[in-house]
């Protein structure tokens, strides 16, 4: 298990991929891919105001930016999951449920309820496709806000987490979502923390891109 408690993404990136490579496991996916691995890690970032993206995360911000406007907006990519949809338009039979507007109400109904949330996996759904061997199923499961004395705390929870290539775009892209839901509540963003069940990095796949940001 790894904690680490930061101001923000930025300050956290490197001590994370660190971490991964000097303390992690060796796991091979089930697809036979040599990794490092923590599990159970959790990043707590105490200040979401802090938005800048890590020098050394090497896709940049362009990546970022187009994360943060393809869970908030949409994307016409097609796959067999988008963030946006299970978040804003979760498939019900025929219906499609606006988790993040239920989230929005119930805060201003219930300030300190516990049952602001919203899940992205469907078993209808990602079951069947998880029996596909490259079946593409939601990294991230879950997440909560409380408000607790006017401040807006926000929980998330992966199941599994690509620690350089796809963590900075996440969080921050997650931590847009936490603005989003502070302004709709007239709450303060005070805490962002980010849960992952499997933190990890790619050994072979990225060995020349971590060579090249410098953390082999």
């Amino acid at each position: 298990m790894l904690y680490i408690k930061k101001p923000s993404v930025y300050s956290v990136f490197d001590e994370l991929i660190y971490k991964i490579l000097n303390e992690g496991d060796d796991v091979e996916t089930e697809f036979g891919e040599p990794t490092k691995e923590i599990r159970n890690t959790i990043i707590e970032i105490t200040n979401p105001n802090l938005k800048k993206v890590p020098e050394k995360y090497p896709l940049g911000k362009k990546a970022v930016d187009d994360y943060i406007n393809h869970l908030l907006y949409g994307s016409k990519n097609e796959f067999s999951y988008d963030y946006h949809q299970r978040l804003f338009k979760y498939p019900y039979k025929d219906e499609e449920i606006n988790q993040i507007e239920y989230i929005i109400n119930k805060l201003n109904q219930q300030k300190n309820s516990r049952r602001a949330l919203a899940i992205t996996w469907n078993p209808k759904i990602d079951i069947e496709v998880s029996k596909d061997e490259r079946g593409s199923v939601p990294c991230l499961q879950y997440i909560q806000f409380l408000i607790r004395n006017n401040n807006l705390y926000m929980t998330v929870l992966f199941r599994s987490n690509d620690a350089f290539l796809a963590f900075p775009a996440n969080a921050l892209g997650l931590i847009e979502l936490g603005h989003l839901v502070a302004k709709k509540t007239n709450t303060k963003f005070k805490s962002y923390l980010h849960h992952a069940v499997s933190m990890h990095i790619y050994i072979e796949r990225d060995k020349d891109m971590l060579k090249k940001s410098g953390f082999l």
